[in-house]
Protein backbone atom coordinates (compact mmCIF):
# COMPACT_ATOMS: atom_id res chain seq x y z
CA UNK A 1 0.00 0.00 0.00
CA UNK A 2 2.79 2.10 0.71
CA UNK A 3 4.81 1.18 -2.21
CA UNK A 4 1.50 2.27 -4.29
CA UNK A 5 1.33 5.65 -2.69
CA UNK A 6 4.56 6.30 -2.89
CA UNK A 7 4.56 5.49 -6.91
CA UNK A 8 1.26 7.45 -7.28
CA UNK A 9 2.95 10.47 -5.36
CA UNK A 10 6.09 10.11 -8.12
CA UNK A 11 3.37 9.94 -11.02
CA UNK A 12 1.87 13.40 -9.57
CA UNK A 13 4.85 15.03 -9.26
CA UNK A 14 6.03 14.09 -12.73
CA UNK A 15 3.11 15.35 -13.87
CA UNK A 16 3.09 18.78 -12.15
CA UNK A 17 6.92 19.41 -14.03
CA UNK A 18 5.18 18.70 -17.36
CA UNK A 19 5.11 22.27 -19.45
CA UNK A 20 2.07 24.18 -19.93
CA UNK A 21 1.88 22.91 -23.75
CA UNK A 22 2.13 19.43 -22.29
CA UNK A 23 0.07 19.88 -19.45
CA UNK A 24 -2.74 21.35 -21.60
CA UNK A 25 -2.34 18.17 -24.24
CA UNK A 26 -2.67 16.04 -21.19
CA UNK A 27 -5.64 17.11 -20.01
CA UNK A 28 -7.37 17.79 -23.45
CA UNK A 29 -6.83 13.70 -23.81
CA UNK A 30 -8.22 12.86 -20.51
CA UNK A 31 -10.91 15.03 -21.38
CA UNK A 32 -11.19 12.98 -24.99
CA UNK A 33 -10.85 9.89 -23.20
CA UNK A 34 -13.65 10.39 -20.59
CA UNK A 35 -15.89 11.92 -23.33
CA UNK A 36 -15.16 8.49 -25.31
CA UNK A 37 -16.13 5.84 -22.67
CA UNK A 38 -19.37 7.93 -21.70
CA UNK A 39 -20.63 8.04 -25.11
CA UNK A 40 -19.65 4.04 -25.26
CA UNK A 41 -22.17 3.47 -22.89
CA UNK A 42 -25.71 2.33 -24.06
CA UNK A 43 -27.86 4.55 -22.46
CA UNK A 44 -26.20 7.10 -25.12
CA UNK A 45 -27.73 6.06 -27.93
CA UNK A 46 -31.33 5.42 -28.95
CA UNK A 47 -31.06 2.04 -30.02
CA UNK A 48 -29.41 0.79 -26.65
CA UNK A 49 -26.18 -0.37 -28.47
CA UNK A 50 -22.95 0.26 -27.91
CA UNK A 51 -21.03 2.82 -30.39
CA UNK A 52 -18.34 1.85 -31.90
CA UNK A 53 -15.22 2.96 -30.10
CA UNK A 54 -13.73 5.21 -33.30
CA UNK A 55 -17.13 6.67 -33.39
CA UNK A 56 -16.88 7.71 -29.69
CA UNK A 57 -14.23 8.68 -29.85
CA UNK A 58 -14.73 10.68 -32.99
CA UNK A 59 -17.61 12.83 -31.43
CA UNK A 60 -15.85 13.15 -28.10
CA UNK A 61 -12.67 14.54 -29.77
CA UNK A 62 -15.08 17.02 -32.23
CA UNK A 63 -17.09 17.86 -28.69
CA UNK A 64 -14.10 18.95 -26.80
CA UNK A 65 -12.31 21.09 -29.36
CA UNK A 66 -15.57 22.65 -30.23
CA UNK A 67 -15.25 21.50 -34.12
CA UNK A 68 -18.91 20.02 -34.70
CA UNK A 69 -18.29 17.32 -37.30
CA UNK A 70 -20.30 14.49 -36.79
CA UNK A 71 -20.41 10.83 -37.81
CA UNK A 72 -23.66 10.28 -36.45
CA UNK A 73 -26.56 12.46 -36.49
CA UNK A 74 -26.62 14.15 -32.89
CA UNK A 75 -30.69 14.95 -32.92
CA UNK A 76 -31.36 10.94 -34.20
CA UNK A 77 -28.64 8.82 -32.74
CA UNK A 78 -28.23 10.14 -29.09
CA UNK A 79 -30.12 10.12 -26.10
CA UNK A 80 -30.74 12.94 -23.84
CA UNK A 81 -28.58 11.43 -21.78
CA UNK A 82 -25.99 11.39 -25.22
CA UNK A 83 -26.83 14.70 -26.28
CA UNK A 84 -25.88 15.87 -21.94
CA UNK A 85 -22.63 14.51 -22.41
CA UNK A 86 -21.64 15.98 -26.05
CA UNK A 87 -23.23 19.44 -24.37
CA UNK A 88 -20.83 19.39 -21.40
CA UNK A 89 -17.76 18.14 -23.24
CA UNK A 90 -18.72 21.58 -25.16
CA UNK A 91 -18.73 23.56 -22.37
CA UNK A 92 -15.87 21.96 -21.07
CA UNK A 93 -13.74 22.46 -24.42
CA UNK A 94 -15.07 25.71 -24.89
CA UNK A 95 -14.87 27.55 -21.20
CA UNK A 96 -12.33 25.29 -19.74
CA UNK A 97 -9.87 25.42 -22.21
CA UNK A 98 -9.43 29.17 -22.00
CA UNK A 99 -9.34 29.26 -17.92
CA UNK A 100 -6.51 26.47 -17.89
CA UNK A 101 -4.69 28.04 -20.99
CA UNK A 102 -4.41 30.91 -19.37
CA UNK A 103 -3.81 30.66 -15.63
CA UNK A 104 -2.18 27.30 -15.78
CA UNK A 105 0.15 28.18 -12.90
CA UNK A 106 -2.87 29.65 -10.84
CA UNK A 107 -4.64 26.54 -10.86
CA UNK A 108 -2.15 23.97 -9.82
CA UNK A 109 -1.08 26.86 -6.98
CA UNK A 110 2.29 27.00 -8.34
CA UNK A 111 4.74 29.78 -8.60
CA UNK A 112 4.21 31.76 -11.86
CA UNK A 113 7.91 32.14 -13.65
CA UNK A 114 8.90 34.68 -15.72
CA UNK A 115 7.85 32.71 -18.92
CA UNK A 116 4.45 31.97 -17.59
CA UNK A 117 4.01 35.65 -16.64
CA UNK A 118 4.87 36.52 -20.16
CA UNK A 119 2.38 33.96 -21.62
CA UNK A 120 -0.35 35.53 -19.05
CA UNK A 121 0.81 39.00 -20.02
CA UNK A 122 0.20 38.35 -24.00
CA UNK A 123 -3.52 36.42 -23.22
CA UNK A 124 -4.74 39.00 -20.88
CA UNK A 125 -2.89 42.17 -20.41
CA UNK A 126 -2.07 40.99 -16.53
CA UNK A 127 0.75 39.90 -14.91
CA UNK A 128 -0.44 39.88 -10.98
CA UNK A 129 -2.24 36.63 -9.32
CA UNK A 130 -5.43 38.89 -8.41
CA UNK A 131 -5.41 39.76 -12.17
CA UNK A 132 -5.97 36.65 -13.30
CA UNK A 133 -8.64 35.49 -10.85
CA UNK A 134 -10.39 38.32 -11.68
CA UNK A 135 -10.42 37.30 -15.36
CA UNK A 136 -11.51 33.60 -14.37
CA UNK A 137 -14.39 35.02 -12.28
CA UNK A 138 -15.11 37.41 -15.55
CA UNK A 139 -15.11 34.20 -18.01
CA UNK A 140 -17.01 32.18 -16.09
CA UNK A 141 -19.80 34.65 -15.50
CA UNK A 142 -19.51 36.57 -18.89
CA UNK A 143 -19.68 32.83 -20.62
CA UNK A 144 -22.83 32.02 -18.45
CA UNK A 145 -24.39 35.72 -19.10
CA UNK A 146 -24.24 35.23 -22.52
CA UNK A 147 -25.79 32.03 -23.22
CA UNK A 148 -28.18 32.93 -20.70
CA UNK A 149 -29.15 35.38 -22.92
CA UNK A 150 -28.99 33.62 -26.14
CA UNK A 151 -30.84 31.18 -24.82
CA UNK A 152 -33.74 33.75 -23.91
CA UNK A 153 -33.67 34.69 -27.77
CA UNK A 154 -33.88 31.67 -29.15
CA UNK A 155 -36.58 30.67 -27.12
CA UNK A 156 -38.53 33.60 -28.11
CA UNK A 157 -37.94 33.23 -31.87
CA UNK A 158 -38.79 29.51 -32.39
CA UNK A 159 -40.61 28.43 -29.31
CA UNK A 160 -43.89 28.09 -31.59
CA UNK A 161 -42.70 25.43 -33.57
CA UNK A 162 -41.95 22.98 -30.76
CA UNK A 163 -45.01 20.73 -29.32
CA UNK A 164 -43.81 21.03 -25.40
CA UNK A 165 -42.44 24.21 -23.06
CA UNK A 166 -39.37 22.07 -21.93
CA UNK A 167 -38.69 20.41 -25.37
CA UNK A 168 -38.37 24.28 -26.71
CA UNK A 169 -36.46 25.14 -23.12
CA UNK A 170 -33.80 22.28 -24.18
CA UNK A 171 -33.43 22.94 -27.43
CA UNK A 172 -32.86 27.03 -27.00
CA UNK A 173 -30.10 26.94 -24.46
CA UNK A 174 -28.30 23.56 -26.27
CA UNK A 175 -27.61 25.82 -29.31
CA UNK A 176 -26.96 28.80 -27.59
CA UNK A 177 -23.67 26.82 -26.11
CA UNK A 178 -22.85 25.14 -28.77
CA UNK A 179 -23.05 28.69 -30.84
CA UNK A 180 -21.09 30.89 -28.00
CA UNK A 181 -18.40 27.72 -27.63
CA UNK A 182 -18.32 28.31 -31.26
CA UNK A 183 -18.92 24.55 -31.69
CA UNK A 184 -21.92 23.88 -34.39
CA UNK A 185 -23.50 20.96 -32.54
CA UNK A 186 -26.98 20.55 -33.27
CA UNK A 187 -30.11 19.17 -32.01
CA UNK A 188 -31.58 19.22 -35.44
CA UNK A 189 -30.99 16.69 -38.34
CA UNK A 190 -30.49 19.77 -40.83
CA UNK A 191 -28.38 22.01 -38.71
CA UNK A 192 -30.64 25.66 -38.77
CA UNK A 193 -31.48 25.37 -42.97
CA UNK A 194 -35.29 25.21 -41.48
CA UNK A 195 -34.48 28.73 -39.96
CA UNK A 196 -32.73 29.67 -42.92
CA UNK A 197 -35.95 32.83 -42.70
CA UNK A 198 -36.21 33.23 -39.08
CA UNK A 199 -34.20 36.69 -38.20
CA UNK A 200 -34.31 36.20 -34.83
CA UNK A 201 -32.93 32.46 -34.81
CA UNK A 202 -30.33 33.90 -37.26
CA UNK A 203 -29.14 37.52 -35.77
CA UNK A 204 -29.48 35.82 -32.47
CA UNK A 205 -26.92 32.71 -33.35
CA UNK A 206 -24.54 34.56 -35.13
CA UNK A 207 -24.45 37.27 -32.60
CA UNK A 208 -23.18 34.10 -29.69
CA UNK A 209 -20.98 33.35 -32.75
CA UNK A 210 -19.20 36.74 -33.03
CA UNK A 211 -18.89 37.16 -29.21
CA UNK A 212 -17.59 33.87 -28.25
CA UNK A 213 -14.89 34.33 -31.35
CA UNK A 214 -13.68 37.66 -30.17
CA UNK A 215 -11.64 36.65 -26.83
CA UNK A 216 -12.52 37.15 -23.40
CA UNK A 217 -9.46 39.96 -23.24
CA UNK A 218 -11.56 42.12 -25.87
CA UNK A 219 -14.83 41.63 -24.38
CA UNK A 220 -13.54 42.75 -21.13
CA UNK A 221 -12.10 45.99 -22.32
CA UNK A 222 -14.87 46.94 -24.36
CA UNK A 223 -16.89 47.00 -21.08
CA UNK A 224 -14.41 48.72 -19.68
CA UNK A 225 -14.55 51.44 -22.61
CA UNK A 226 -18.39 51.06 -22.39
CA UNK A 227 -18.62 51.41 -18.74
CA UNK A 228 -15.98 54.57 -18.76
CA UNK A 229 -17.94 56.37 -21.55
CA UNK A 230 -20.69 55.98 -18.76
CA UNK A 231 -18.82 57.73 -16.59
CA UNK A 232 -19.00 54.29 -13.99
CA UNK A 233 -15.14 53.03 -14.41
CA UNK A 234 -11.61 54.79 -14.91
CA UNK A 235 -10.65 55.96 -18.40
CA UNK A 236 -10.01 52.88 -20.52
CA UNK A 237 -7.98 53.52 -24.04
CA UNK A 238 -9.11 50.67 -26.68
CA UNK A 239 -5.48 48.86 -27.20
CA UNK A 240 -4.27 47.59 -30.47
CA UNK A 241 -4.87 44.05 -29.93
CA UNK A 242 -8.94 45.41 -29.21
CA UNK A 243 -8.75 47.95 -31.92
CA UNK A 244 -7.11 44.82 -34.54
CA UNK A 245 -9.88 42.13 -33.73
CA UNK A 246 -12.83 44.53 -34.00
CA UNK A 247 -11.63 45.66 -37.25
CA UNK A 248 -10.60 42.56 -38.74
CA UNK A 249 -13.75 40.78 -37.35
CA UNK A 250 -16.24 43.15 -38.91
CA UNK A 251 -13.96 43.31 -42.35
CA UNK A 252 -14.07 39.80 -42.77
CA UNK A 253 -17.74 39.41 -41.83
CA UNK A 254 -19.16 42.30 -44.14
CA UNK A 255 -16.49 41.07 -47.27
CA UNK A 256 -17.83 37.38 -46.54
CA UNK A 257 -21.26 38.07 -46.99
CA UNK A 258 -20.60 40.46 -50.06
CA UNK A 259 -18.51 37.61 -51.70
CA UNK A 260 -21.34 34.83 -50.74
CA UNK A 261 -23.98 36.74 -52.04
CA UNK A 262 -21.75 37.37 -55.29
CA UNK A 263 -21.34 33.96 -55.89
CA UNK A 264 -24.74 32.51 -54.69
CA UNK A 265 -26.56 35.01 -56.25
CA UNK A 266 -27.73 32.62 -58.98
CA UNK A 267 -26.93 29.50 -56.77
CA UNK A 268 -28.50 28.52 -53.85
CA UNK A 269 -29.89 32.08 -53.05
CA UNK A 270 -31.45 32.48 -56.04
CA UNK A 271 -35.59 32.30 -55.64
CA UNK A 272 -35.41 33.72 -52.49
CA UNK A 273 -36.17 37.70 -51.42
CA UNK A 274 -33.44 39.77 -51.61
CA UNK A 275 -34.14 40.20 -47.21
CA UNK A 276 -33.74 36.46 -46.85
CA UNK A 277 -30.51 36.44 -49.67
CA UNK A 278 -28.76 38.98 -47.51
CA UNK A 279 -29.41 37.34 -44.16
CA UNK A 280 -28.16 33.75 -45.62
CA UNK A 281 -25.02 35.58 -47.15
CA UNK A 282 -24.39 37.29 -43.87
CA UNK A 283 -25.22 33.56 -41.54
CA UNK A 284 -22.97 32.09 -44.05
CA UNK A 285 -19.69 34.36 -43.43
CA UNK A 286 -20.31 34.65 -39.65
CA UNK A 287 -20.24 30.68 -38.88
CA UNK A 288 -17.36 29.90 -41.79
CA UNK A 289 -15.17 30.98 -39.58
CA UNK A 290 -15.43 29.42 -36.41
CA UNK A 291 -19.04 27.42 -35.67
CA UNK A 292 -20.06 25.41 -38.42
CA UNK A 293 -23.81 26.14 -37.89
CA UNK A 294 -25.34 26.27 -41.48
CA UNK A 295 -28.83 28.04 -42.72
CA UNK A 296 -27.24 26.83 -46.78
CA UNK A 297 -26.43 23.68 -48.19
CA UNK A 298 -22.82 23.01 -48.07
CA UNK A 299 -22.53 20.09 -50.16
CA UNK A 300 -24.47 21.95 -52.84
CA UNK A 301 -22.42 25.82 -52.79
CA UNK A 302 -20.50 26.69 -55.91
CA UNK A 303 -16.83 26.11 -56.05
CA UNK A 304 -16.35 29.61 -55.60
CA UNK A 305 -18.38 29.76 -52.62
CA UNK A 306 -16.39 26.44 -51.36
CA UNK A 307 -12.90 28.13 -51.77
CA UNK A 308 -14.26 31.72 -49.71
CA UNK A 309 -15.69 29.50 -47.28
CA UNK A 310 -12.18 27.69 -47.12
CA UNK A 311 -10.16 30.91 -46.68
CA UNK A 312 -12.61 32.10 -44.06
CA UNK A 313 -12.21 28.62 -42.16
CA UNK A 314 -8.28 29.05 -41.93
CA UNK A 315 -8.70 32.47 -40.58
CA UNK A 316 -9.95 31.45 -37.85
CA UNK A 317 -11.00 33.97 -34.97
CA UNK A 318 -9.27 35.71 -32.49
CA UNK A 319 -7.04 34.69 -29.70
CA UNK A 320 -7.86 33.44 -26.30
CA UNK A 321 -11.45 32.96 -28.03
CA UNK A 322 -13.47 30.15 -28.28
CA UNK A 323 -12.34 29.37 -32.23
CA UNK A 324 -9.77 27.93 -34.30
CA UNK A 325 -7.94 29.04 -37.02
CA UNK A 326 -4.64 30.89 -37.33
CA UNK A 327 -6.46 33.71 -35.69
CA UNK A 328 -7.06 37.72 -37.03
CA UNK A 329 -4.46 39.21 -35.25
CA UNK A 330 -2.00 36.30 -36.63
CA UNK A 331 -3.33 37.67 -40.18
CA UNK A 332 -3.75 41.25 -39.73
CA UNK A 333 -0.17 40.83 -38.32
CA UNK A 334 1.54 39.50 -41.55
CA UNK A 335 0.18 41.93 -43.52
CA UNK A 336 1.65 44.32 -41.58
CA UNK A 337 5.11 43.03 -42.07
CA UNK A 338 4.75 42.34 -46.03
CA UNK A 339 3.51 46.67 -46.05
CA UNK A 340 6.60 46.97 -44.15
CA UNK A 341 8.52 45.40 -46.25
CA UNK A 342 7.33 47.09 -49.41
CA UNK A 343 8.16 50.46 -48.06
CA UNK A 344 11.15 49.69 -47.09
CA UNK A 345 10.77 50.20 -43.14
CA UNK A 346 12.85 48.74 -40.60
CA UNK A 347 9.71 47.82 -37.93
CA UNK A 348 6.40 46.62 -38.25
CA UNK A 349 4.57 49.28 -36.69
CA UNK A 350 0.48 49.45 -36.93
CA UNK A 351 -1.53 52.37 -35.33
CA UNK A 352 1.27 54.49 -34.37
CA UNK A 353 3.07 51.56 -32.43
CA UNK A 354 5.73 49.34 -33.91
CA UNK A 355 5.25 45.48 -32.73
CA UNK A 356 8.32 43.60 -31.49
CA UNK A 357 9.72 41.21 -33.94
CA UNK A 358 9.52 38.18 -31.54
CA UNK A 359 5.35 38.57 -32.28
CA UNK A 360 6.34 39.00 -36.28
CA UNK A 361 8.84 35.47 -35.87
CA UNK A 362 5.92 34.33 -33.51
CA UNK A 363 3.04 35.15 -36.62
CA UNK A 364 5.17 33.64 -39.72
CA UNK A 365 5.52 30.37 -37.64
CA UNK A 366 2.13 29.74 -37.00
CA UNK A 367 1.27 30.73 -40.72
CA UNK A 368 4.02 28.23 -42.12
CA UNK A 369 2.97 25.43 -39.22
CA UNK A 370 -0.58 25.69 -40.27
CA UNK A 371 -0.34 25.65 -44.05
CA UNK A 372 2.11 22.66 -43.47
CA UNK A 373 -0.43 20.95 -41.15
CA UNK A 374 -3.30 21.39 -44.09
CA UNK A 375 -1.62 19.84 -46.83
CA UNK A 376 0.31 17.22 -45.25
CA UNK A 377 -3.33 15.95 -43.88
CA UNK A 378 -4.87 16.94 -47.32
CA UNK A 379 -2.46 14.44 -48.74
CA UNK A 380 -2.85 12.15 -46.30
CA UNK A 381 -6.39 11.98 -47.02
CA UNK A 382 -6.47 12.10 -50.43
CA UNK A 383 -4.50 8.78 -49.76
CA UNK A 384 -6.96 7.16 -47.43
CA UNK A 385 -10.42 8.85 -49.18
CA UNK A 386 -11.22 8.22 -52.51
CA UNK A 387 -13.01 11.54 -52.67
CA UNK A 388 -12.87 15.15 -55.22
CA UNK A 389 -9.60 17.14 -53.72
CA UNK A 390 -12.36 19.93 -53.23
CA UNK A 391 -14.22 18.08 -50.56
CA UNK A 392 -11.07 16.51 -48.73
CA UNK A 393 -9.17 20.13 -48.32
CA UNK A 394 -12.59 21.90 -47.30
CA UNK A 395 -12.76 19.01 -44.71
CA UNK A 396 -9.31 19.19 -43.43
CA UNK A 397 -9.52 23.12 -43.41
CA UNK A 398 -12.77 22.75 -41.19
CA UNK A 399 -11.46 20.04 -38.92
CA UNK A 400 -8.11 22.00 -38.51
CA UNK A 401 -10.05 25.25 -37.75
CA UNK A 402 -12.21 23.62 -35.47
CA UNK A 403 -15.07 25.09 -37.43
CA UNK A 404 -17.46 22.11 -38.39
CA UNK A 405 -18.71 22.47 -42.07
CA UNK A 406 -18.61 19.28 -44.10
CA UNK A 407 -20.15 18.97 -47.47
CA UNK A 408 -21.19 15.69 -46.31
CA UNK A 409 -17.77 13.31 -46.49
CA UNK A 410 -17.11 12.94 -42.65
CA UNK A 411 -20.11 10.26 -42.22
CA UNK A 412 -18.04 8.71 -45.26
CA UNK A 413 -14.49 8.55 -43.92
CA UNK A 414 -12.91 5.64 -43.48
CA UNK A 415 -11.94 4.43 -39.74
CA UNK A 416 -7.94 6.05 -40.81
CA UNK A 417 -9.81 9.32 -42.73
CA UNK A 418 -11.91 9.68 -38.77
CA UNK A 419 -8.56 9.13 -36.97
CA UNK A 420 -6.48 11.67 -39.23
CA UNK A 421 -9.51 14.08 -39.11
CA UNK A 422 -9.32 13.44 -35.15
CA UNK A 423 -5.55 14.49 -34.95
CA UNK A 424 -6.41 17.52 -37.32
CA UNK A 425 -9.08 18.58 -34.59
CA UNK A 426 -6.68 17.93 -32.06
CA UNK A 427 -4.16 20.04 -33.40
CA UNK A 428 -6.38 23.04 -34.45
CA UNK A 429 -8.05 23.27 -31.16
CA UNK A 430 -4.70 23.46 -28.79
CA UNK A 431 -3.12 25.54 -32.04
CA UNK A 432 0.34 24.09 -34.08
CA UNK A 433 2.38 26.25 -32.03
CA UNK A 434 1.34 24.94 -28.49
CA UNK A 435 1.52 21.48 -30.01
CA UNK A 436 5.04 22.16 -31.68
CA UNK A 437 6.18 23.59 -27.62
CA UNK A 438 4.94 20.14 -26.27
CA UNK A 439 6.99 18.09 -28.36
CA UNK A 440 10.48 20.20 -28.86
CA UNK A 441 12.74 20.29 -25.92
CA UNK A 442 12.43 23.55 -23.79
CA UNK A 443 15.44 25.97 -25.36
CA UNK A 444 17.52 28.75 -23.11
CA UNK A 445 16.94 32.10 -24.79
CA UNK A 446 20.43 33.10 -26.35
CA UNK A 447 22.67 36.76 -26.27
CA UNK A 448 24.85 36.28 -29.02
CA UNK A 449 24.44 36.14 -33.01
CA UNK A 450 26.45 35.26 -35.66
CA UNK A 451 27.68 37.67 -38.69
CA UNK A 452 25.49 38.76 -40.85
CA UNK A 453 25.32 37.30 -44.86
CA UNK A 454 22.51 38.40 -46.71
CA UNK A 455 21.27 35.87 -49.29
CA UNK A 456 18.51 36.68 -52.40
CA UNK A 457 15.32 36.73 -51.78
CA UNK A 458 12.18 36.57 -54.30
Amino acid sequence: MLISRIRRARSLVKLLELKPAQLMLTGFLAAIGVGTVLLMLPAATVSGARMPLIDAAFTATSAICVTGLIVEDTATYFTLYGQLVILALIQIGGLGIMTFSVSLAVLLGKKMGVGQRAALRDALDHDTLAGVRRLIRFIVLMTFGFELVGGVCLFLSWHGRFDSLPLAIYHSFFHAISAFCNAGFSTFSDSLMQFQHNAGVNVSICGLIIFGGLGFAVIQGLLGVFRARLGRGPGNRIRLQMRIVLRMTFFLILVGAALVLLTEWTGQLAGLRTDSRVLSAFFQSVTARTAGFNTMDIGALSSATLFLTIVLMFIGASPGSTGGGIKTTTVVCLWAAVVTSLRNRPHVEMHRRTIPDETVYKAFTVLCLSLGVVIVFTLVLLVTETKPFMDVLFETVSAFGTVGLSTGLTSELSSAGRIVIMILMFIGRLGPLTVTYAMLPTHARVNYKYAEERIMIG
